[in-house]
């Protein structure tokens, strides 16, 4: 049985972090220049507000749709003059910012996880190669490898779900600078 383990198995992007698990570019803060055009106010106070913290934990949360969100935010910009849609965009720019470095946080550490389990994987798969055939022992290392080969494929398949998360984000938070600013 054939498998990529290691921390050789996924190709990096020139000069990005090692221990970046995922294809995806990694960007560690997301900043509003990037985002909306002119200049943002901060808006670090936000968090007190009775009014705007509850929308926008409400509105960057990953369980909100995206038609519920955007229209959550659509209805409260409507009755605000532009300098505090700045301000409201700079609040979501925060939120999803603790958000995402929670979540890559997270992806960091499945993949190390990931790179441990392979390793795991190469040593027994070099221990079972090496015995001989006809040892006792060499069916249950075999089966022992077979099991965490599996485990290692499904993570697989969940760190690329979890991979998408932060651009997901990112893409999100883009339609709310193009929601706030009316495009």
């Amino acid at each position: 049985m054939l498998i990529a383990c290691g921390q050789g198995a996924s190709a990096q992007i020139p000069g990005q972090d090692p221990n970046w698990p995922c294809a995806q570019r990694l960007v560690p803060v997301l900043t509003p220049g990037s985002y909306w055009a002119g200049n943002v106010p901060a808006n670090t106070g936000w968090r007190d507000d009775d009014k705007m913290f509850p929308l926008v934990t409400d509105i960057v949360n990953r369980d909100t749709p995206d038609d519920r969100a955007l229209a959550k935010l659509r209805q409260y910009a409507g009755g605000v003059p532009a300098a505090q849609r700045g301000m409201l965009f700079s609040a979501l720019v925060d939120e999803t910012n603790d958000e995402r470095t929670l979540l890559i946080r997270r992806i960091e550490q499945l993949g190390l996880r990931q790179r441990r389990m392979g390793d795991v994987v190469a040593d027994i798969s070099t221990k079972v190669d090496e015995m001989p055939a006809n040892d006792t022992h060499r069916a249950d290392l075999a089966g022992e490898r077979d099991f965490d080969v599996r485990a290692f494929q499904e993570t697989q398949r969940t760190m690329r779900y979890a991979c998408e998360a932060p651009a997901s984000m990112e893409r999100r938070l883009g339609a709310f600078a193009r929601a706030l600013q009316g495009k």
